[in-house]
């Protein structure tokens, strides 16, 4: 059913969106025909008002299941429950409700769609190996991007299933050099190696994660604030899909050497496959908005340029299922993911060496890395 601009599925034209000053509830289309009735914020509505408004909206959502990263799988009727006892996350699920139906109305009388970022489908085409420059030998060394991919949750497995299949390919196509820990490998002493090498440029991945530590197999830290060397994040850029972690280990990060670090500062929340509407597959749209944030740095954008595409996919994925829990959580990732240290930085597939000395066995990188002196 199209109300204004929106394409809404039958039950979300249903779902109130406000309350009238006489108490009464407001569906999107008599906002529309109304627009005077648009005026004012739901936040400055009293909690029992909008703890009904909240309670109104899921009762007509049809059965969901709420994956929250960190947290687990919640059902509908769970959530509502929750919402009715106000815990922690009934108040998180409560404050979302609100600001994404603040945000539907303004959208509704604005008349606006926004539409998806253009991501680059090619990479951009390799440079030479390597140049002789006179007395000295420069050569370009691949960059390595260093994937922590938790495939051995339940939450988080189907990210990074989605993400091995979608962002590594582009990565790899650009001229980086993949390292990926998954499975049970995917632990800090693994990782720490290779987090190291002067040669390692990017950090990724999808994990559980709390304000200070991003985690691997089985909860083991693979970052934690206070408990990593800074050689490991220094001159990195760092995207995380994962709770929290932006809040603390983010700048934390920064304040160690890393460029810049995008990820989420509460939980990242998604719905999973609304069967009812099987043209639209719920789980893409949080995979897809996360994922463009890697894909643009992959393709030589700046964290700033990367960051914002990442937030113009989400509200491209918020308007195709207008009034929904999944564009309510949609919204809610949107407004939490953060962007910290410098927005100009970019990364390069490649890094220049310069040897000086009559090197005649290059078996090593590492060795040559050693040997040289990077040029910026």
């Amino acid at each position: 059913m199209k109300i204004g601009n929106l394409q809404f599925k039958e039950y979300a034209a249903k779902k109130p969106l406000t309350v009238s000053t006489t108490g009464e509830f407001l569906n999107a289309k008599e906002i529309l025909a109304q627009p005077t009735l648009s005026l004012g914020s739901l936040h400055a509505l009293s909690t029992n008002l909008q703890l009904k408004l909240a309670l109104a909206r899921y009762t007509l959502e049809p059965d969901f299941k709420l994956a929250i990263i960190g947290v687990g799988v919640l059902t509908k009727d769970e959530v509502i429950e929750h919402l009715k006892a106000q815990t922690e996350f009934g108040q998180l699920a409560l404050q979302a409700e609100m600001q994404y139906c603040n945000e539907l109305i303004s959208a509704l009388v604005a008349g606006t769609i926004p539409t998806r970022p253009t991501v680059p489908e090619k990479p951009i085409p390799k440079i030479p190996d390597w140049k002789i420059v006179r007395k000295c030998v420069w050569l370009r060394l691949k960059t390595r991007a260093l994937f922590c991919e938790n495939t051995t949750d339940s939450v988080t497995k189907p990210f990074a299933n989605y993400r091995i299949e979608n962002i590594h390919p582009v990565f790899q196509a650009r001229g980086f050099s993949l390292v990926v820990l998954k499975d049970h490998d995917n632990v800090r002493i693994n990782f720490v190696p290779q987090a190291k090498s002067g040669l390692t440029v990017y950090l990724s991945g999808v994990g559980h994660g709390n304000y200070t530590t991003y985690t691997g197999h089985g909860g083991n830290h693979i970052l934690e604030v206070g408990k990593y060397d800074a050689a490991e994040v220094k001159d990195k850029a760092i995207h995380f899909l994962s709770c929290q972690t932006a809040a603390q280990l983010g700048p934390d990060t920064v304040t160690k050497g890393a460029k810049s670090y995008a990820g989420y500062t509460e939980n990242f929340i998604l719905q999973w496959n609304d069967p009812s509407t099987p043209a639209i597959d719920e789980f893409l749209l949080f995979a897809k908005s996360d994922s463009t944030f890697d894909i643009m740095m992959a393709n030589g954008s700046t964290a700033q340029q990367a960051y914002d595409a990442t937030i113009q996919a989400f509200n491209a994925a918020i308007s195709q299922v207008p009034n929904t829990v999944a564009a309510t959580y949609l919204t809610w990732d949107r407004d939490h993911l953060k962007l910290h240290g410098a927005p100009t930085t970019k990364i390069q597939p490649y890094r220049w060496v310069k040897i000086c000395f009559p090197f005649r066995n290059l078996e090593k990188q590492d060795l040559l890395v050693a040997a040289g002196e990077f040029a910026e």
